[in-house]
């Protein structure tokens, strides 16, 4: 059960994952073949029960970790464009008004543009 709760290197967690979809699709590919051509109760059965437990595996697998290297994008440092936001702050717009303003101007997604917005009122302070 530790598996299941510790925290766990995505890298490994994906092998893992990927060992379990791999037998997930080779049973159903055995199950589909038995129900075709064999029609064997017992090899049913088996099947469907290792279906069962592989799919409460998948289900427990762990989730990836936040701070992959996807999620962290290198934004070049902009002086200019950094101080017309930090004036946006100051003539009160709210903090969604600026992150739009973020996201149209530099092309950036919800998440890039608040991590974004974040450094520069972080620098700012």
């Amino acid at each position: 059960m530790g598996l299941f709760f510790s925290k766990t290197n995505s890298q490994r967690a994906n092998k893992y994952q990927t060992r379990l979809y791999s037998c997930f699709t080779i049973l159903i590919i055995v199950n589909v073949i038995n129900s075709w051509l064999l029609d064997w109760f017992w090899l049913y059965i088996t099947t469907s029960s290792i279906l069962i437990i592989l799919v409460i595996f998948l289900l427990k697998t762990p989730k990836r970790d936040l701070d992959e290297k996807w999620k962290q994008l290198k934004i070049e440092k902009d002086e200019a464009f950094e101080n017309r936001v930090n004036l946006m702050v100051m003539n009160g717009r709210s903090d969604v008004q600026v992150i739009k303003y973020i996201r149209k101007e530099k092309n950036l997604g919800l998440l890039h543009a608040k991590q974004y917005f974040d450094r520069i009122k972080a620098s700012s302070e």
